[in-house]
Formats: structure tokens, C-alpha cells, sequence
């Protein structure tokens, strides 16, 4: 404001001091002089406020914009795991023959094939790898391929082997061969990928196949791929005992065979099925 006042006095002493074309010069300004034209050019000016107050700046939002933040899809319902049936716990009860027996009287536990023979033809191939005697079954008609050890077995024994699976399933068989003689005639017992056992006395040169024990189901027998089963069998004159893992699944009388040798054998209904004996054992009775 005082910039202002300075500046209109200014220019009244310009307005009062300046000369007109065709006019007389004026008379030098006086003081009242000066205050007439200071007051008339302060009427003519819009009267002075205080300074404006500015209206605050209001902006209105903007609508809201999509983001780009990813959604998560809704997670998947946890589905239920199918139940698998329980497998049975390898057994320690006294009632085992491999318990009640003691030591073996011999064992090999396939660190070679010394003991056995091995051979590869149209139906069977058995061979050592590994650590395991390799029993694989090349078609899909259950034929019955096997090898013997070389030592033969008493009439009243114990006999045991332990034998995995890798691909298991169905009716594919294994187990054991047990008062086996030389020429395709001995006792059969085995067990199936689903768990069941059987046991035949067969002999394949005269074409006879004498079923004792069909099919029959048992928990005690580890199903499907990827498992171990001990199997064992008690034979004392005509009374025969078949074990699976330590359990007893019946006892039987027949004395179709009375001694003779004993080993692994396989049999399958898909192309190609292998199982793998780890280890078998003999308990001589007399």
C-alpha cells in the first residue's frame, strides 16, 4: 500500500506539472494543490480491501481405477487321500520259525549265483545282479519258470526266502519251489501281487498239476510294487506249514513229494514281471 501511495503522488505531480499543447505552463504546484489531485485519482481507484483470502482448492476424487493387482484364484477343495489298507508289521512272535528255530543251517544271501543255476530262454530269464537272483517272466500265460540250489533240502525242514517286488500287480505269482526233484516235479507255493496264496503239487513232465490251496486271500501278505515278503515253509513227513512274514496261513496234509531240492520261482501274467530274491535260508530238521 505504501508503494501505491508513493506512485499516485508521483503522478499528480506530473499531471500538475505537464503542459497541454496550446496551453499556458500552469503556475507551479503547490502543497493543496498536489492534495486535490491525490485525492481525486484515490476516488477514482477501487477502495482497498484487506488481501483476498483464496477459497482452499478442492479437487473431487477420482473415480477408482482398476489396479493391477493380481486376483488368487479360489484354492482347490483339498481332495481326501485315497485310503490305502493297512500293510501288516513283520512279526517277532516266537510262533515264526525263523524265531523258534534259531541260526540258520545255511544261508546265502546272493552275493553271487554260486549256489544256483541261471539261465535265459523263451519264457524265463534268472540271472544274478546286483546283489539279488533276478527272476523275470517274458510272457503273459503264468507259465512257471524256476531254478534249484544246488544242495538238497532233508525230508523234515524249515525253508525261508525273502523276496521284493519292483512293478507288482494282479495275479502275478512268485515263491517257493520246495521237494523238487531234478526233473519238473515239486511242491508250489506262492503268493500274488494282490495278496493271495496258493500251492500246487505239479508235475510238468506227466502234464499233472494237483491244486491243494487255490487262491486264496491273506492280510498277511505285502500287496502291489515296491514290497518285501518272507516267505516260509515248515514241512514235517505229510504236514505241511505255510508261513508269509512270520505269520502262520495254514497248515496242510499231503504227501504227494516227500524230499527233494528247493528254490525261487516266478510266473507271470504281465509281460516282463520281475521279482528279486534277496536271501533264503534252511533249517535241517533231520
Amino acid at each position: 500500500m505504501k508503494s501505491i501511495l508513493i506512485s499516485i503522488i508521483l503522478i499528480a505531480l506530473f499531471l500538475s506539472g505537464c503542459n497541454l499543447p496550446g496551453q499556458s505552463s500552469p503556475a507551479t504546484p503547490t502543497a493543496n494543490m498536489v492534495a486535490t489531485e491525490v485525492q481525486k485519482l484515490l476516488e477514482t481507484m477501487p477502495s482497498a480491501t484487506s488481501p483476498a483470502t483464496l477459497a482452499p482448492v478442492t479437487s473431487t476424487p477420482a473415480p477408482d481405477q482398476p489396479t493391477n493387482t493380481p486376483t488368487l484364484a479360489p484354492s482347490a477343495t483339498p481332495q481326501p487321500s485315497p485310503t490305502v489298507p493297512p500293510q501288516p508289521t513283520p512279526t517277532t512272535d516266537p510262533g515264526d520259525p525263523a524265531v523258534s528255530l534259531g541260526k540258520p543251517g545255511w544261508t546265502d544271501k546272493l552275493d553271487n549265483a554260486k549256489n544256483f543255476y541261471t539261465y535265459d530262454n523263451e519264457n524265463t530269464e534268472i540271472k544274478h545282479h546286483e546283489g539279488f537272483l533276478v527272476l523275470t517272466s517274458k510272457t503273459d500265460i503264468g507259465w512257471h519258470g524256476w531254478t534249484l540250489t544246488y544242495a538238497q533240502s532233508a525230508s523234515d525242514f524249515y525253508v525261508q526266502a525273502v523276496f521284493k517286488t519292483e512293478g507288482c500287480g494282479g495275479s502275478d505269482l512268485y515263491g517257493l519251489v520246495f521237494r523238487a526233484d531234478k526233473e519238473n516235479a515239486g511242491y508250489f507255493f506262492g503268493v500274488t501281487c494282490d495278496g493271495q496264496y496258493n500251492l500246487y503239487a505239479r508235475d510238468f513232465n506227466n502234464n499233472v498239476n494237483t491244486k491243494i490251496r487255490d487262491l486264496t486271500p491273506s492280510s498277511a501278505i505285502m500287496t502291489g510294487s515296491g514290497q518285501q515278503n518272507r516267505l516260509g515253509v515248515l514241512a514235517s513227513g505229510d504236514k505241511i506249514s505255510l508261513y508269509v512274514n512270520g505269520l502262520l496261513l495254514e497248515e496242510i496234509n499231503d504227501g504227494t513229494y516227500a524230499q527233494g531240492y528247493f528254490g525261487p520261482f516266478v510266473a507271470g501274467y504281465t509281460a516282463d514281471f520281475s521279482v528279486s530274491l534277496d536271501e533264503i535260508s534252511l533249517w535241517k530238521q533231520n
